[in-house]
C-alpha cells in the first residue's frame, strides 16, 4: 500500500535537486540547437498485425476465452508535433494523435457489461490534442509550463515511442489500468541539475464514476463531457539519476481525489476517493545490452463506496458499474542483446529480446468484495526487433499470457510492427 514515506521521499529529493530540462514524455519535443530554426515538425506511428489463438470475450467460458484463430491489422497510432519559438526562451508545442483511423460511428461490444452492445461516437479510434502548452525557460535549474501535457508517471507514459520498447505493442501493465498515453490540463515546473533531474505538476483529477474492475482508474480519465472538472487537483512528483555511465533511475508520485470531478457530486456522499500511485523505473543500456524495469503499484480510499454507487448508475452513462479494487500491482522487466554488434560491416542493429510482465487490476480488494482472479495476468514475450535506423524498426514476437497462473486458458498472440519516431523538419 502506498503510503505518506514514499511522497516524503519525493518531496525531500524534490527540494534537493532541479527540474529536468525537457521531458522526455515526448520525444517529439526534440529541439534543434544547433540550426537554430524555430519551427520544426515531428512525430511517430506504428502499423500492427495481431493474430491470436482467442477469443475477445475473456468471460466466454468458465475457464476464460474460447479457443480461437483470429487476425487483426490496426494503426493504432499516428502521431503528429509541432513546435514554434516565440523567443530563444519560450516555445509554443503541440501534439495530435490520429488514434486507429480517425473518428465516426462504430458500435463495440463490452464484455465486462454482460456482452452489451455500446455505440462509441469513434470509427476504431479518435482523433485528440494529446498536448498543448506553452513553455518558458529561466535557466537549466527552473522553468515553467502552461497548458495540456503528458503526465510525468511511470515508465511506458513518460516513453512511450514505439521505439522505446521492445515489444509490438506498448507492454500491458501500465496500460491496463491507467491511461495511455496520459494528458491533463495544468501547469509543470521542472529543471535539472549535475546528474538529477526533476519534475512537479498540478492538473486536474480523474472522474471516479469511470472507475472499474478491468480497468481500474483508467475509465476515470475525463473524456465523455466538453468540460473538465478540476474541482479535485491531482499532484504528480518525478525525480530521476543518470550519475552512473548507461544507467537512469526514476521514481514518481500521482495523488489526487476523484470524488468530486464526478457528473453529480452529490451523490458521492462526501466521500474523497483519492487515487494514489507509486512508480519505480530503470533503464541500463551498455554496448550492445539494453534492459528496461518498471514497477507500478496504485491505491483507491473508498473503493467500496465508490463501487456501490457505480453500480447505481443509469446505463446510458456509459460506465462499467463493476466493483473497484482498492489497490492494482503491476512489475515487468525486458532486455535485448544487439546481435550485430559482431558484424561491424552492418549499420543496422538487431535486438533478440525477452520480457516478462505481471500486473493485476484487482490486487487489493474490500472486505467485502471478490477479487475476480481473470484480471491477475503474466505475460511472457519472446521476440525481435530490426533497426533499420535509431528510430525506424521492425518487431516481431510471441507473447503467451498466463491468466491466475495457469487456472484459466491461455492466450497467446503473434504480434508484427513497423514504427517510426523522429523530426521531420527543423
Amino acid at each position: 500500500m502506498i503510503n505518506k514515506l514514499a511522497l516524503g521521499i519525493l518531496i525531500v529529493f524534490t527540494l534537493q535537486i532541479q527540474l529536468k530540462a525537457q521531458s522526455e514524455s515526448t520525444k517529439g519535443h526534440l529541439r534543434s540547437q544547433k540550426t537554430g530554426s524555430k519551427f520544426r515538425m515531428g512525430g511517430y506511428g506504428e502499423i500492427l498485425y495481431q493474430r491470436m489463438d482467442y477469443g475477445p470475450n475473456p468471460k466466454a467460458t468458465a475457464n476464460g476465452s474460447k479457443s480461437e484463430n483470429r487476425a487483426v491489422f490496426s494503426l493504432p497510432r499516428l502521431v503528429l508535433n509541432l513546435e514554434y519559438d516565440f523567443t530563444p526562451d519560450l516555445t509554443f508545442s503541440t501534439e495530435i494523435e490520429f488514434e486507429k483511423g480517425g473518428t465516426g460511428s462504430a458500435m463495440e461490444i463490452e464484455y465486462e457489461e454482460f456482452g452489451e452492445y455500446e455505440t462509441e461516437i469513434e470509427k476504431g479510434g479518435e482523433i485528440v490534442l494529446e498536448q498543448f502548452h506553452l513553455t518558458k525557460r529561466f535557466s537549466n535549474a527552473f522553468n515553467v509550463r502552461a497548458g495540456h501535457f503528458i503526465l510525468a508517471l511511470g515508465q511506458v507514459n513518460q516513453r512511450h515511442l514505439p521505439t522505446d520498447f521492445f515489444t509490438s505493442i506498448r507492454p500491458e501493465g501500465e496500460t491496463a489500468f491507467m491511461p495511455s498515453t496520459w494528458h491533463e490540463t495544468g501547469f509543470e515546473f521542472f529543471g535539472q541539475i549535475n546528474d538529477w533531474s526533476y519534475q512537479l505538476q498540478i492538473v486536474n483529477g480523474l472522474d471516479a464514476n469511470g472507475f472499474s474492475s478491468g480497468n481500474w482508474i483508467r475509465g476515470g480519465y475525463q473524456t465523455k463531457f466538453e468540460d473538465v472538472k478540476a474541482t479535485n487537483l491531482a499532484y504528480i512528483g518525478r525525480i530521476e539519476y543518470r550519475g552512473w555511465q548507461g544507467l537512469n533511475l526514476g521514481a514518481s508520485y500521482y495523488t489526487g481525489k476523484s470524488s468530486e470531478n464526478v457528473a453529480k457530486p452529490e451523490t458521492m456522499n462526501g466521500i474523497d476517493g483519492r487515487v494514489s500511485l507509486l512508480s519505480l523505473h530503470a533503464r541500463y543500456k551498455d554496448g550492445p545490452w539494453l534492459a528496461r524495469a518498471n514497477y507500478l503499484q496504485g491505491n483507491l480510499s473508498d473503493a467500496e463506496e465508490i463501487s456501490r454507487i457505480n453500480n447505481s448508475l443509469s446505463n446510458n452513462s456509459q460506465n462499467s458499474r463493476t466493483p473497484v479494487a482498492k489497490g492494482a500491482l503491476s512489475y515487468g522487466a525486458e532486455v535485448g542483446f544487439n546481435i550485430l554488434k559482431f558484424f561491424p560491416q552492418y549499420k543496422t542493429k538487431l535486438y533478440p529480446f525477452v520480457r516478462y510482465e505481471y500486473y493485476n487490476t484487482m490486487e487489493q480488494v474490500e472486505a467485502s468484495q471478490i477479487a475476480d482472479a481473470r484480471y491477475k495476468k503474466e505475460i511472457y514475450t519472446l521476440g525481435v526487433n530490426y533497426f533499420l535506423k535509431s528510430n525506424v524498426a521492425v518487431k516481431l514476437d510471441y507473447a503467451m499470457r498466463k491468466i491466475d497462473g495457469g487456472n484459466f486458458n491461455d492466450e497467446n498472440t503473434l504480434g508484427l510492427a513497423v514504427v517510426f519516431s523522429g523530426i521531420f523538419l527543423k
